[in-house]
């Protein structure tokens, strides 16, 4: 079954829930796909819910409780069927440079620097999940979606 003819799974990990709330509301209203969008609020639990959901995409605040964004977007990458699963980390801390040195430490992340403009958000979601897709933006960590 494809995108086209189901929602996409989207698992966002997010301590705070103002945040988490904006975030399922901008999923709903401007990326123009169909979304389920799961809230986990630290990464011990987004990593749980990625394990039996099977999400499409994964956003990820980097500093989290209990285990931090980059540890737990180990963890999935060490796992079977979640090693593959796009993961975008969202951060308010870092610039573009120390982003694509620490993308590279936990396999290709993506990065998005808080504030972030909806077309980044939009950006993200739709290279992720189209394979055909490559990004256009400094967004990209490296390589292709």
């Amino acid at each position: 079954m494809t995108l086209a003819a189901r929602a996409a799974k989207v698992l966002h990990v997010e301590d705070n829930e103002d945040i988490g709330g904006v975030f399922s509301e901008l999923m709903r209203l401007r990326v123009g796909l169909e979304t389920v969008v799961l809230l986990a609020a630290d990464g011990q639990e987004g990593v749980q819910f990625a394990l039996r959901a099977k999400p499409d995409i994964i956003f990820r605040d980097e500093e989290l409780p209990v285990i931090d964004g980059i540890e737990a977007t180990r963890r999935l990458r060490a796992s079977d069927g979640l090693c593959d699963v796009p993961v975008v980390m969202v951060s308010a801390h870092m610039d573009l440079r120390d982003r694509r040195e620490r993308a590279g430490d936990v396999g290709g992340t993506r990065w998005i620097g808080m504030p972030f403009e909806l077309e980044d958000l939009e950006e993200a979601v739709r290279s992720a999940l189209d394979p055909q897709c490559l990004p256009t933006s400094g967004l990209a960590a490296s390589g292709g979606c």
